[in-house]
């Protein structure tokens, strides 16, 4: 796990960022805009500067297509999750899908998951229970990563049961956590504005409005493609300003009601 914390952590030690890449991402590739010594990696460039004493973590597992869209005996989704949250609450000493496992988790773990109180999502597909539908976000996943394994394009309705399960879980624990506002989580669902292109052939948008946007939860465009949806060049970059300004509203929020010396980690996941 990638760790950014900035300078003179007293006041906000509590408050933590967490990214997650998504599919066929990285903990640093997927968050840097450019390559070599132009490239920023915005989180450790940009947005310590705009989110105060926050901590920065991002997390990096495995992403390949594969171990996600699999059968249920194939599927690493469980074991993704339990190392992040494994991470997350050995960082805690030292100082979500993961979510939905953490309810029934450890005392330890089930604290942690207590403590998450916003999520962005950054393109993320919600498809609910719809197997045919995650079956589909997962075909047009194939044609973007350009990949040669032709099992994988085979049978996604049966290798998206537990992505399916997962639609289902995920709104009933929000729905469940709204219940009181001291365990409600914020959710804000970005979505891509322009289609992706592979050469001449345009793919379309890979993660649909309908799709990347939870129903009862505020969403934003961002003005990019599904690949550069989460790559910011500088500070005025709009989709930045998008993002670094919601983040820095719930630090602030946060902030306030905790009076700056909370002594429960607070979790804001963002993930793409």
């Amino acid at each position: 796990m990638v760790s950014k914390t900035p300078s003179k952590p007293q006041r906000l030690r509590s408050h933590s960022i967490i990214l997650i890449h998504g599919l066929h991402g990285n903990e640093t590739r997927t968050w840097t805009y450019g390559s070599g010594h132009k490239s920023v990696f915005w989180p450790q460039d940009l947005l310590p500067a705009d989110t105060g004493e926050a901590r920065i973590l991002s997390f990096g597992y495995d992403a390949n297509i594969a171990h996600i869209w699999a059968r249920p005996s194939e599927n690493r989704l469980d074991s993704y999750s339990d190392d992040l949250l494994q991470q997350l609450d050995n960082n805690r000493h030292k100082i979500g899908a993961g979510l939905v496992d953490a309810v029934n988790g450890s005392e330890s773990i089930r604290h942690l998951a207590s403590c998450v109180r916003r999520i962005a999502f950054l393109g993320t597909p919600h498809q609910g229970s719809d197997k045919a539908q995650w079956a589909e976000t997962g075909r047009r996943f194939v044609k973007l990563f350009k990949t040669t394994n032709a099992e994988l394009s085979k049978d996604l309705d049966e290798k998206s049961e537990k992505l399916a399960k997962l639609g289902v879980q995920f709104p009933a624990l929000l729905n469940s956590r709204a219940q009181s506002s001291k365990t409600r989580i914020d959710v804000v669902c970005f979505y891509e504005g322009l289609s992706t292109r592979l050469g001449i052939t345009d793919l379309g948008m890979i993660v649909k409005e309908s799709s990347a946007c939870l129903a009862g939860y505020p969403r934003t465009l961002l003005d990019a493609n599904h690949e550069n949806m989460c790559k910011f060049q500088d500070r005025n970059d709009i989709n930045y300003i998008r993002l670094s300004g919601l983040l820095a509203r719930w630090v602030n929020e946060l902030k306030s009601t905790a009076q700056g010396v909370s002594d429960e980690p607070t979790w804001f996941y963002l993930w793409e």
